[in-house]
């Protein structure tokens, strides 16, 4: 007689209920829902404010802001030396040449007429610059604003306040222009006087003063022209655009700059971009010449010396701010988000500037807004979620601290929880 198998059956009996159960559970669940399915969340990231930049990376080298170039005609007189040598740095006034007088009467008229001229036009220079810091510029609800400093016909769009603006900057920067003008064409006066004091109280002989400050970088001994060259101490930035990167800018635009042997930082500005490259032909590409003036320089630097430069072509302030990272896409851009009610929303974004990493989003997210970083592949939306708890972020004291209310109430309420 065969012994029966009780331990299997039991075992089998034992499988048969326990599945039986769980379907009578699932059957019979009062609210006949389906399982929640969870997100796993291990990493979160927050939105930020931040300042973004879009930069156009170039090079270029420093070079003197001026030149200026003196001239000497043998009509005049004959030349009889110089008063100055190469890399001598010279002061508006200081002695450059002298020479004699050939023809005393015919210097003399030459000096007086020029002399009347310099008058003529430092009187015209004065009478523009009143006009211009006469000039007010209409505020923005006005309907005339580009009248007085550029040629436009077209006012229909002058009441807007970028319009003011460009006008209120046209104004300033045409009153430094004839203000710096006005100097260059008095320090002449003041030269052209001088000279004409000295032959008439010295008679044949005149030395040349200087009408410009800066270094001596050429002479010509052989008396060719120019004579002298000068090149002020202040410095630019001079650089060439391809044809890409010259659609890409415009005068005027920030710029930052960047001489690494120094370990250097500067600011300036984008001051002049040439509408003409430097040649034109079918098989080669354009390049067109800029320059970029410095906010402050520095007594390390010198004409010559390399350095990288940084043109800001756009600029978001106090931007909604993310890691790239975060934003996914398949056919639009969109990110994984905690919402008000602690569960994550699929949302859409629209995003602005990009900057090593760091991505503007104009549109779909908000300052201080908590998004799913990693793994991407479990989040689920309108899932609740699960996180693990960064101890290294935990502060043991403030568990300890917790009052005997708070602790009850909570515990009690993990207890109930479903």
């Amino acid at each position: 007689m065969k012994k029966k198998n009780y331990k299997g059956r039991i075992i089998g009996l034992a499988i048969i209920a326990l599945v039986t159960a769980n379907a009578f559970l699932i059957y019979f669940d009062e609210d006949h829902e389906k399982v929640d399915r969870k997100s796993y969340v291990n990493e979160w990231s927050q939105a930020i404010t931040y300042d973004l930049f879009e930069t156009l990376d170039t090079e270029g080298v420093f070079a003197s802001q001026e030149s200026e170039e003196v001239y000497f005609s043998q009509e005049v007189g004959a030349f009889q030396e110089f008063l100055v040598e190469e890399n001598q740095s010279v002061s508006e006034g200081d002695d450059l040449y002298t020479y004699e007088v050939q023809n005393y009467a015919q210097q003399e008229s030459n000096l007086e007429g020029e002399i009347a001229l310099l008058k003529e036009e430092i009187n015209a220079i004065e009478d523009y610059i009143n006009e211009i810091e006469n000039y007010e510029v209409p505020e923005p609800e006005s309907d005339n604003t580009s009248s007085f400093f550029n040629n436009s016909d077209d006012t229909s769009d002058s009441s807007e306040p970028a319009q003011y603006v460009e006008t209120e900057f046209q104004k300033q920067s045409k009153l430094a222009e004839q203000e710096a003008e006005l100097t260059k064409k008095e320090a002449m006066l003041e030269m052209a006087e001088d000279q004409l004091d000295q032959l008439q109280e010295e008679g044949q002989t005149i030395t040349v003063t200087s009408s410009f400050s800066g270094t001596i970088t050429d002479i010509s001994e052989e008396l060719n022209a120019p004579l002298l060259t000068l090149k002020s101490t202040n410095l630019q930035i001079e650089g060439k655009f391809n044809e890409d990167e010259r659609k890409l800018v415009e005068e005027d635009m920030a710029a930052r700059i960047e001489v690494e042997d120094l370990n250097l930082e500067l600011e300036g500005t984008l001051s002049s971009i040439h509408s003409f490259p430097e040649e034109v032909e079918v098989h080669r590409s354009s390049y067109y010449p800029f320059e970029v003036s410095i906010d402050e320089s520095e007594e390390q630097l010198l004409p010559g010396y390399h350095a990288d430069v940084d043109i800001v072509t756009a600029e978001a302030l106090g931007a909604v701010t993310v890691m790239e990272d975060l934003l996914l896409t398949e056919k639009n851009l969109y990110a994984w988000v905690m919402n008000s009610e602690g569960r994550l929303e699929r949302r859409a974004v629209t995003t602005g500037i990009n900057e090593e990493g760091l991505i503007e989003v104009t549109e779909g997210l908000q300052e201080g807004e908590w998004l799913a970083y990693q793994p991407k592949d479990e989040f689920r939306r309108q899932a609740p979620f699960i996180t693990p708890i960064k101890l290294r972020d935990l502060d043991f004291q403030d568990i300890i601290d917790v009052d005997e209310d708070t602790l009850t109430t909570y515990g009690l309420l993990g207890l109930l929880a479903r």
